[in-house]
């Protein structure tokens, strides 16, 4: 590897970068577009995580704004709880949301190092963690996922790792440590091509398929790293750039239907779509204000129908995409 000369990599780089002009957009658009920057109900503070439930609803972390909002299938708001405090049943900033198979919420907050398991009314059923590089300790978790036993899989995202917990927060397992991985070799990561196998650099959402692969950002290393259910390494895609298949900071995941993988890629301002092998199927999205416009997505989730909905967080909005009509990149 000491021999590529740096102009041979400039080369390639090059055209790669010309070869993202082939890339497609895949068939979504914009069908809705809801809130706006306040503190009232159906307003946002730099929302920051969502998660839809089997009948529809979405739950909202807005961050800013120390609560979780929900809404029914049709955007209209319904309930909120929260507030800043140390209190149960608040947050400071709740960053992470999941949902078990019960309809039971799981709020992973960033600032108070700790998850909290409520009903779907709200009401406080569980919580559990504090600052610490312990097994269920956290530093700053962000993103929370659920499996199909209703295990709870966390990225804890300054102590570069993921968690997996009981649906009680008995502590389970616990995989990865700091590694980053410079942008030449991310860049380049066709040559660099085991370079950080199962090690992180900031790991902040996480996702889990229905073979029960856990998939998470490996954010600040721009990568999607992919693991058996007990943490053994399988594969990773990705890498940084800005052609399709590649990220800036990718932040929220989600599997979808027939197990393709969505992924909010922060500084892109898109969402890009993957099989579930990593193989780059479609991406839309480009900075700015309009609808099918984004400003840092943090998070996605999909719904029963396929829409998706994406946290719009520099916004203050949540979009819905629907498939099927052509969204313009």
């Amino acid at each position: 590897m000491r021999n590529i000369s740096p102009f041979i990599l400039l080369a390639v780089g090059s055209l790669l970068f010309v070869l993202s002009a082939c890339t497609r957009s895949d068939s979504y658009s914009s069908v809705d577009v809801s809130g706006k920057k306040g503190n009232g109900p159906g307003q946002f503070n730099e929302p920051f995580a969502i998660a839809v439930d089997a009948s529809g609803n979405a739950f909202v972390a807005d961050a800013r704004n120390h609560r979780v909002q929900k809404f029914d299938p049709e955007g209209k708001f319904l309930e909120q709880w929260g507030g800043r405090e140390k209190d149960p049943r608040k947050f400071e900033k709740p960053s992470g949301l999941a949902i078990d198979h019960a309809g039971n919420i799981y709020v992973a907050d960033y600032d108070l190092d700790r998850i909290q398991k409520f009903s779907s009314k709200g009401e406080l059923l569980l919580e559990w963690g504090e600052n610490g590089k312990a097994p269920d300790q956290f530093n700053s978790p962000t993103g929370l996922a659920v499996d199909s036993q209703d295990n709870i899989f966390v990225a804890d995202m300054y102590n570069h790792r993921v968690q997996k917990f009981t649906a009680d927060g008995k502590f389970l397992t616990t995989w990865g440590t700091y590694h980053p991985i410079s942008v030449l070799k991310s860049a380049f990561n066709f040559i660099f091509s085991r370079e950080g196998e199962g090690l992180f650099n900031y790991p902040s959402r996480i996702t889990v398929d229905g073979e029960g692969r856990v998939y998470v950002s490996d954010s600040y290393n721009n990568r999607v790293q992919v693991f058996s259910n007990q943490g053994k390494f399988l594969f990773k895609f990705g890498g940084v750039g800005l052609w399709g298949g590649r990220f800036r900071v990718p932040s929220g995941i989600a599997i979808g239907k027939q197990g393709r993988v969505f992924v909010a890629d922060f500084y892109n301002n898109r969402v890009q779509e993957f099989s579930g092998e990593g193989r780059f199927i479609a991406k839309w999205g480009e900075k700015g204000k309009d609808p099918g416009q984004f400003d840092g997505p943090t998070d996605l989730a999909l719904d029963s129908e396929g829409r998706v909905h994406v946290v719009d967080w520099g916004n203050h909005r949540i979009q819905v995409f629907k498939p099927g009509i052509s969204v313009k990149e």
